[in-house]
C-alpha cells in the first residue's frame, strides 16, 4: 500500500525588498532625518560663507580697492584745500560724475573728470585768469580738478555753504537751482533731499553725499590735513 502523503508545511517567502511596514518606517525616517541633517548643516554653511564674503567686501581694505578708488588724490586735495573746498566732497564729485576718467564726455557734452561744460569752462577760465585756455584743456585731469574746485568753491560761497543746494546747482545748474528754490519755497537751510521732487537731482545728491561720508570713513586719516 501507498502511505500517505504528508503534507507540505507552506512557508511564507517574503521577497527581496519587501519589508515589513515597521522596517520600511523606520529605514525611511531614518533616510529623513539624515537628509534634515545634511541640509540643516548645508544651511549653516551658505549663511556662515554668506557673512564672511559679505564681511570682507565691507573691509576697508576692498572698499578703497575696488569701490572707493582715490586716483589723482594729490592733485583733489590740493587744490580742494586752495579753494576752501571738503576734498572728500571733490572726490565723490569726480566718482559720480566721471568714475575718474579724464577722457569722459557726457551725452550733453561736460567734459573730463569733473564733467565741466565747455560754456562753464570759459567763464571759470576767465573768472580765474588762466591764460591761454583751450577747451582741451579740460581733457588734463589737474586743470579739469583746478578748475573744478574752483566751481565748487563758487558754489559754496552762492549758496550760503548748504551743500545741498551746491550739489543740486552742480548737477542741473545754478540757474535752474535758484528758480526751484524759488517754485519750491526753499531757503538756504534746505536739506531734505528725500523731497527734492527731480528725480536725476535727487539720486544724485544722495549718492554724492554718501560716497562724501564713504571717502572720509575711509581716508580721514590717510591724507594731509
Amino acid at each position: 500500500m501507498l502511505g500517505r502523503k504528508k503534507k507540505r508545511s507552506r512557508k511564507t517567502i517574503r521577497p527581496w525588498g519587501l519589508l515589513s511596514g515597521h522596517h520600511r518606517n523606520g529605514r525611511n525616517r531614518k533616510g529623513l532625518s539624515g537628509l534634515l541633517a545634511h541640509g540643516k548643516l548645508l544651511a549653516v554653511v551658505l549663511v556662515l560663507a554668506g557673512f564672511l564674503g559679505w564681511t570682507a567686501w565691507r573691509s576697508d581694505y576692498v572698499q578703497m580697492r575696488f569701490v572707493y578708488l582715490w586716483p589723482y588724490q594729490e592733485e583733489i586735495v590740493t587744490y580742494s584745500h586752495k579753494n576752501n573746498v571738503d576734498p572728500f566732497l571733490t572726490a565723490a564729485v569726480i566718482k559720480n560724475e566721471s568714475g575718474f576718467k579724464p577722457g569722459a564726455v557726457s551725452r550733453v557734452g561736460a567734459v573730463g573728470l569733473m564733467q565741466i561744460m565747455p560754456d562753464t569752462g570759459e567763464w571759470i577760465a576767465g573768472q580765474m585768469g588762466l591764460k591761454q585756455y583751450s577747451f582741451a584743456a579740460l581733457y588734463q585731469p589737474e586743470t579739469n580738478i583746478r578748475m573744478g574746485c574752483w566751481y565748487l568753491s563758487e558754489l559754496h560761497h552762492e549758496f550760503k555753504g548748504n551743500m545741498v543746494l551746491m550739489l543740486i546747482a552742480y548737477n542741473a545748474g545754478r540757474g535752474n537751482t535758484h528758480v526751484w528754490m524759488k517754485a519750491n519755497g526753499w531757503d538756504y537751510h534746505y536739506g531734505n533731499v528725500a523731497a527734492i521732487p527731480y528725480a536725476e537731482s535727487r539720486e544724485y545728491v544722495a549718492k554724492v553725499l554718501h560716497d562724501r561720508d564713504e571717502y572720509y570713513r575711509l581716508y580721514k586719516d590717510k591724507i594731509p590735513r
